[in-house]
């Protein structure tokens, strides 16, 4: 890829990345009383009052049903500590807090480049964090006061910090991963749903790759994590019985036996509502996603770096689609960078040529074109209709797909 030709990419990824800023809403204009609103409180509570709060914030949200249907601030204490510290540096507004999501957005599109750039290839780099950086989900995540953005940021992270310790089998990597890992689970408590992917992971690489690794490390996947964690409610909750309260908590929340409120229709749905969600959001690269994963499994080009990252999004996705009411696509915006990988890992097969610089041309018109898409649909859906939370209701109806119902 010419120099030309990646500056003109890095000019669009600047250009989303100043559309995120220049798009965050007005301080008034904020869903004070929703979750945004109750994610602002928490963190501005711990930042007066100190750590010490963290327990009578628990016995609120367990004696108030209507904050039960807002985010707890318990298995989320991670993102209220940092937001909180956030707060003692900027001012204590809605539109900081927003800025804080912004870092994150950008913090993520810095990450993903710098391993992709390492581990596959610097004009695949290029390609994929323009996808992802121009991806409506994620570009929505950046300009919120919610959590979405660090969760896409610290998830992301983890899942490359443990292919990084993989590759290299280093302690000092594994000890890296596991302190990001174990602060992603303390920013939102279903980055357990990663554990399983992990240690899938780590026996395909030693047993079906042929690597000599470690069984001590496999081990310390799981301890480690639930030490460090566990050591920091207790340290923060003050006892064993609000972490057992908090585990019931969670478990009702996501294996409810009924519909625990209203909200919670709209998370319903089959398997496929994911696939029908991220085909309006972002219909190319998602088509292009499909398209090379089957590629794969067909043509059986296994690769470790490839494979690695489809048992990734498998792993994430059957576990959520197998949730009964947070079928919600944010909860999976993650899986953009790896759909951005794979559809830059597409357009190169797409196009390929003896002849790089052609293959390289069409590539970079393709790129260009999807972004063009991509961000008419973000003017649409969070400019035009202003939507707060892109359930499967509002993208289908705003779309005029299915009737709009006040």
């Amino acid at each position: 890829m010419s120099i030309i030709m990646r500056t003109v990419v890095l000019a669009l990824i600047l250009f989303s990345i100043f559309t995120v800023y220049l798009s965050m809403p007005r301080e008034n204009e904020f869903a004070h009383r929703a979750d945004e609103g109750h994610y602002f409180m928490y963190a501005k509570i711990i930042k007066e009052k100190g750590i010490s709060q963290f327990p009578l914030l628990w016995e609120y949200h367990l004696s108030d049903k209507i904050a039960q249907q807002f985010p707890n601030p318990a298995s989320r204490f991670g993102h209220i500590l940092i937001t909180s510290f956030w707060f003692k540096i900027f001012p204590n507004t809605f539109v900081s807090l927003a800025h804080f999501s912004f870092l994150c957005y950008i913090l993520l599109i810095i990450v993903c480049f710098y391993f992709i750039k390492k581990f596959f290839d610097q004009d695949i780099a290029y390609i994929s964090t323009l996808l992802l950086s121009s991806s409506p989900i994620i570009m929505y995540s950046g300009r919120r006061c919610l959590q979405d953005s660090t969760v896409n940021l610290s998830w992301a992270l983890s899942v490359w910090l443990f292919f990084d310790f993989l590759v290299n089998k280093r302690k000092t990597k594994f000890v890296t991963f596991v302190i990001v890992y174990s602060l992603t689970i303390t920013i939102k408590e279903s980055a357990i749903a990663l554990l399983p992917f992990f240690v899938l992971s780590y026996l395909l690489y030693r047993y079906k790759y042929k690597q000599d690794i470690s069984y001590s490390y496999l081990l310390w996947l799981f301890v480690a994590p639930l030490i460090i964690v566990g050591g920091a409610y207790l340290f923060l909750f003050n006892g064993l019985d609000n972490l057992v309260s908090l585990i019931r908590f969670i478990a009702g929340v996501h294996f409810p036996v009924t519909m625990t409120n209203t909200y919670s229709l709209f998370g319903m749905g089959p398997w496929y509502k994911y696939v029908i969600d991220y085909l309006i959001l972002n219909p190319i690269a998602t088509l292009l996603f499909i398209g090379y994963f089957f590629y794969i499994l067909f043509t059986k080009r296994f690769d470790w770096k490839v494979t690695y990252f489809l048992v990734s999004f498998v792993i994430i996705f059957v576990l959520f689609s197998s949730m009964k009411y947070t079928k919600i696509v944010r909860f999976i915006a993650v899986l953009d960078f790896v759909i951005g990988l794979f559809a830059a890992l597409a357009l190169y097969e797409l196009f390929r040529q003896k002849n790089k610089d052609y293959q390289s041309y069409f590539v970079i018109l393709a790129a260009v074109f999807i972004f063009c898409v991509n961000y008419v649909n973000v003017l649409d859906l969070f400019f035009n209709f202003n939507i707060y939370d892109p359930i499967s209701y509002v993208l289908l109806a705003v779309k005029n797909i299915v009737p709009y119902c006040r």
